[in-house]
Formats: C-alpha cells, sequence, structure tokens
C-alpha cells in the first residue's frame, strides 16, 4: 500500500508540471499568430508621426506629461528659463514644443523629444534624443542625434553623428562631413541638388547578350545570364538581362545593364555605369564615379559610393544598405541608406571630417534592452508601451527600407547618457 502511495506522489510531481503544456496541446486554445506592425516595421517615420499625433492630443486636452515625460513650452526667441536641475545638471529630460520656430540654446543636453511647428534649428555639437520640425529641421554643426529626427526638409551640417533614423518629407541634405545610421527621404543628397542628379538618369544602352564574354552561359528564355569564376567585363559592354557571378564581378567603365547584378564575391563597377535594376552582393560594392543604379544596392559586407553616383530615381525608391557604407560627395539617393554599423560621407573638396562616433555611444545603443533593429521601445515618452521602432530590414513597396536603430525607454536612456555620454564630443578626423 505504501509503494502504491509512493508511485502516485511520484507521478504526480512529475505530471503536475506538465499538466498545462498537456491540456494546450490537447485542447488547443493559443493558435492566433503574433501581431506584426507591418506599417512600423517598414516606414522609418513611423515614430515621428507617432509622436506628433501624441503631442497634438496631450496639447489639446491639457495634459501636463506625455507618457512619463514632463511637457514644457519652447520660449519664441532665443532665452530659454530652465529649472535649477537642468541648469546643474545641463540636462533636460522635458518634452519642449512650440507651434512656430524653435532655437535650441547652447550648453543644454536634450534626452526627451523637442518639437516645432515650423523650423527647429539645433545649437552647434549639443547632443539630442529625438526632433521634429513641422517644416525645416537644421542640424548645426557636429550635433548628436540618439535616437531619430525628422522634418519637412532636413539639413545636416559637417560633423553630425546621426546614431538614429533620419528622415524627411521631401528631401535630407548633407552638406558635410558626417557619421550616419538610416536616412530615408525621397531625395537623400550628399551636397548636390537632385535637380541636378536627375540629368545624370540616362536610359541604359542595353542591347542583346552577344556583348558578354563566352564564360557567361546564357539562358535566352529566362534572360539570365550565369559564371561560375570570376568575370571582368571590358569597358562600355551592354547587355539586356540579368547576370549572376558565382565569384567576383568586375564591370569596366561606362557599362551598361537593363537588368540586376549579383555576385557571390564582391562587384566593382567602373566610372559611368548605369544598372538598370538592383546589385547584390555577399562581399564588397564599389561604384565608380558618376554610376547610375535605378534599383537597390546591397551588400552583406560593406558598400562605397563614388562622387557624382545616383541611387533610385524621383518616383521610384530605392534601398542602399550594408553593415558599412561610405559615401563620396555629390551623391544622392532616392529612398533609404541603412549602415548597419556605421555610415560615413566625406565633406566636399576631398577633405573627411566625419566624425567617428564613440565607442561607449554604440555599446550603449547595441547592449540596451531596446536597441537595434528589431528592438521594442516600450515606454518610450513618445511611443507609449508597446511601440516597435524597428523590425529590422523590410523593402517598402516603392523600394525604399523601413527599420533602423531604437535606444532605450526614457528613464533608462537618459540615465545611461547622462553618465557614459560627453554631451559635447570632440571632433576626430577619420580615414575612408
Amino acid at each position: 500500500m505504501m509503494a502504491a502511495l509512493l508511485f502516485v506522489l511520484t507521478v504526480s510531481v512529475v505530471l503536475l508540471p506538465m499538466l498545462p503544456a498537456l491540456i494546450e496541446w490537447r485542447w488547443p486554445s493559443d493558435v492566433v499568430p503574433l501581431h506584426i506592425d507591418t506599417e512600423d516595421a517598414l516606414d522609418p517615420p513611423f515614430l515621428a508621426r507617432t509622436f506628433a499625433a501624441r503631442l497634438r492630443t496631450a496639447v489639446a486636452d491639457g495634459q501636463q506629461r506625455l507618457g512619463r515625460s514632463l511637457l514644457a513650452l519652447a520660449p519664441p526667441g532665443a532665452v530659454w528659463t530652465f529649472i535649477e536641475r537642468e541648469r546643474r545638471s545641463g540636462l533636460s529630460r522635458r518634452v519642449w514644443h512650440a507651434g512656430g520656430d524653435i532655437q535650441l540654446p547652447a550648453g543644454m543636453t536634450f534626452l526627451a523629444e523637442v518639437a516645432a511647428g515650423r523650423h527647429l534649428r539645433t545649437a552647434p555639437r549639443e547632443v539630442y534624443r529625438a526632433l521634429s520640425a513641422g517644416q525645416q529641421l537644421h542640424l548645426a554643426a557636429g550635433s548628436t542625434v540618439l535616437r531619430w529626427a525628422h522634418g519637412a526638409q532636413v539639413e545636416v551640417h559637417s560633423g553630425c553623428m546621426l546614431a538614429g533614423r533620419i528622415s524627411a518629407d521631401a528631401q535630407i541634405k548633407l552638406l558635410g562631413a558626417a557619421n550616419f545610421t538610416l536616412l530615408h527621404a525621397p531625395a537623400v543628397c550628399f551636397g548636390i541638388d537632385p535637380v541636378r542628379a536627375a540629368a545624370r538618369l540616362a536610359p541604359p544602352l542595353a542591347v542583346a547578350s552577344a556583348g558578354l564574354p563566352p564564360p557567361v552561359q546564357w539562358n535566352a528564355v529566362a534572360g539570365r545570364g550565369t559564371c561560375e569564376a570570376a568575370l571582368a567585363l571590358r569597358a562600355g559592354t551592354a547587355w539586356r538581362g540579368d547576370l549572376v557571378c558565382q565569384s567576383d564581378l568586375t564591370l569596366g567603365p561606362r557599362c551598361s545593364a537593363a537588368g540586376s547584378l549579383k555576385a557571390h564575391g564582391h562587384l566593382l563597377a567602373g566610372a559611368g555605369c548605369h544598372i538598370a535594376g538592383n546589385l547584390v552582393t555577399v562581399g564588397r560594392i564599389e561604384l565608380g564615379a558618376a554610376c547610375a543604379v535605378l534599383g537597390s544596392v546591397i551588400s552583406e559586407t560593406e558598400i562605397v559610393l563614388g562622387a557624382g553616383c545616383v541611387i533610385g530615381a524621383p518616383g521610384r525608391l530605392a534601398t542602399v544598405a550594408a553593415p558599412r557604407i561610405l559615401v563620396a560627395p555629390d551623391v544622392v539617393v532616392h529612398g533609404t541608406v541603412w549602415a548597419g554599423k556605421v555610415g560615413r560621407t566625406h565633406a566636399p573638396g576631398g577633405a573627411d571630417e566625419a566624425l567617428s562616433l564613440p565607442g561607449d555611444l554604440l555599446d550603449g545603443l547595441a547592449s540596451g534592452p531596446n536597441s537595434g533593429p528589431g528592438s521594442d521601445a516600450g515606454g518610450d515618452s513618445a511611443n507609449g508601451p508597446g511601440s516597435r521602432p524597428g523590425k529590422g530590414p523590410g523593402q517598402r513597396p516603392g523600394g525604399g527600407l523601413g527599420a533602423g536603430p531604437a535606444a532605450d525607454d526614457d528613464s533608462g536612456f537618459a540615465d545611461w547618457a547622462e553618465t557614459r555620454l560627453d554631451p559635447r564630443p570632440a571632433a576626430a578626423p577619420v580615414t575612408a
């Protein structure tokens, strides 16, 4: 009798923890798939629009807080009044807003959102969490944006460090050397007017595949050529159709292809090449001067855009995405530029003054509980619990990439920034 009782007790102890799982297996109840907010995942300005909607509601209702942050009305002029704690620490965690223009003061780090109904100008060499402008957003020289920034038009001056997503309704213009992570706009201009850049988008003079050398095995039905070894095409080669190379692919100057290119090694294009499709490689992509690519440019390693390159076209958004992206002056990208680790642009005239992101800044963004693509910024003052600023690579219907890095929640990120980030980082020249 005692043995039977011990057996029953032993079985009960073993099976009881498994009882909920057995019930769910026998009578499933949790069968609904997890919701994925595709608008958020594929739309870089999502955070800005969500914040603007919540701010309008809070102001209309006379609320004193937005999320966990106090609301404060920004002064119309350059004279700001801060509370004692803000003056002493040089940090403000209040959400500042105004229906007109805002000129942010020097000597103050803003670790909550700042929103202007019209123009918003930052102070040189200061640090900001998130910025929103109804019209023009001017990022002064040396400004740092930790989370996101959005405006109808965004102007970025030399020495800025853009650790978050920067988006615009019309145009982003980078006027000097800068470091960036994600840029998204109908026109992202690296020191050039998009109207002048549009003149370079001459249609490729692609013909039949007769111009490809014999190592390429051409499939006329599929309109695609394949090559098992490294391939180097002579200058001026033109063809119509896709090309897949199992090793390195090199295009001589002025090559023209009415199709997409894929390489399992590196892909190098000489000056003046025109590609009507996409470029996809495992290795490095390097485009020479004045190259034009109508599709997206994707690399698992690195992308280098030479001076005068144009990616995408007006009304045809494209994506430039790689862990590391280097951009020369006089380049226009219509759509998104997303550097998974670091992106750099050089100053016009060849002087490279781009700043290196501080190691503690990158560590903080990467190690925080809500950092990097695929993070969940729950508790953010602008977006509320459960908002998801990014889910990783995603192609917009028009070709633009829509995801980017996020930062920590409101209080945790502010504490980290206060203790580990110098509000006024020193400039340091880098070499590409």
